[in-house]
């Protein structure tokens, strides 16, 4: 397919941070996240030079998309308090790594986390979950009531240099609560046997977890970068609208207000199937539910999703991340892109995106096709 693309008025920046103004820029935001493909591409060995390092930002630039993940970062600096945190890497045969174990040694008990490494995917997949069972999260409580944290803007500050107009430099807090169990510290089982046995222990080690957040969003509310990231990575598979009422919506509202104080957009993760949750959000005063993946990969279709979220939440959906892989035809891409316009141009607040993410044999040259047919297409000013 042959586009033609017209000098940009705006940058990628200012298109992102005028749709979540609410405001039209000139052309659809269009940001992806190439940060699974790159990294793959590095482990390979097959990621070309000129982009290595600090130059990444010239392979967005090159694409002709902006950048969002690559710019995300964390402007605080963890010290904890009798808790000492040992990793070890075991290696294969060709001396990359294959099995990673942490613990976190505490006086009132060890927990242990065990990854392995699947290069296949390449990615780390949870062998064993560091909470196991109600007995750990006294561990955990004691672990995140003895954290410290102090500011530290070194990083987000050259981000906000490197990136200039190409990307957004974004902080990112530790998961809410109830999504750091789900992802980080239990999985879906153990929390849920937990819930069952002990829900009071669950409710008082969220309790714990969101108190050991309130220094870190300080330092968020006086950082220099724009947005901040909820990365939860919510599905609707897990998150049911009762427990995002009762664990989700509760710890957005104590959090929302004091951001959008000092000026700040909120974006909430939400890369699984959504129909149930997308309702709720806007209720909670975030800006934006981002990496909304849409039918047939996920469950709902792109001409429903405005009705769903109500007239104010800004969409961030677009391209599944499959679609890349040059497993399914390009027209494909094609198809969702223009669908995605058709629907979502004339009621605006709508940023096309990857969903989730460019996989490892992703087709990059597809990406450029996206923003090929964006600059043709996603015009607001003619």
């Amino acid at each position: 397919m042959q586009t033609s693309m017209k000098r940009p008025t705006m940058t990628y920046a200012e298109r992102i941070l005028k749709t979540f103004r609410g405001e039209r820029p000139d052309v659809m935001p269009w940001f992806a996240d190439l940060t699974y493909w790159y990294r793959a591409s590095l482990t390979r060995g097959t990621l070309p030079r000129k982009y290595e390092g600090d130059r990444v930002v010239d392979l967005y630039r090159d694409l002709g998309c902006g950048c969002h993940e690559h710019a995300l970062n964390r402007p605080w600096v963890e010290e904890y308090e009798d808790v000492t945190i040992a990793k070890t890497v075991e290696e294969d045969s060709a001396g990359q790594p294959a099995l990673e174990k942490t613990e976190w040694v505490t006086p009132v008990g060890t927990l242990t986390q065990v990854k392995e490494w699947e290069p296949i995917s390449f990615s780390w997949a949870y062998r064993k979950y560091p909470v196991g069972g109600v007995e750990d999260l006294r561990t955990l409580r004691f672990i995140h009531g003895h954290l410290h944290v102090r500011p530290d803007y070194s990083s987000q500050e050259h981000q906000l240099r490197l990136w200039g107009g190409v990307g957004v430099p974004s902080s990112v807090p530790p998961r809410s609560p109830m999504a750091n169990l789900i992802v980080i510290w239990m999985g879906v089982l153990n929390l849920c046997y937990a819930l069952a046995d002990q829900p009071g222990e669950v409710d008082e080690t969220l309790e714990v977890l969101g108190a050991a957040q309130d220094d870190i969003y300080d330092i968020i509310t006086r950082s220099p970068a724009p947005l901040v990231y909820f990365g939860d990575n919510i599905t609707g598979d897990v998150v049911s609208p009762t427990i995002f009422r009762k664990y989700y919506a509760p710890y957005y509202h104590r959090r929302v207000p004091g951001l959008h104080a000092a000026g700040k957009r909120i974006f909430v993760h939400v890369d699984g199937t959504f129909r149930t949750v997308l309702p709720l959000m806007a209720e909670t005063g975030v800006d934006c539910a981002q990496s909304l993946t849409v039918a047939p990969l996920g469950d709902v279709a792109i001409h429903e999703m405005r009705a769903l979220a109500g007239p104010d939440l800004v969409l961030w959906s677009g391209v599944p991340g499959a679609l890349f892989s040059p497993q399914y035809p390009v027209q494909m891409v094609v198809d969702t892109v223009l669908e995605c316009i058709e629907h979502h141009k004339a009621p605006g607040r709508f940023i096309m995106g990857v969903c989730d993410q460019v996989p490892p044999d992703g087709d990059i040259e597809r990406v450029r096709l996206v923003s090929e047919l964006v600059e043709r297409y996603g015009r607001y000013d003619e």
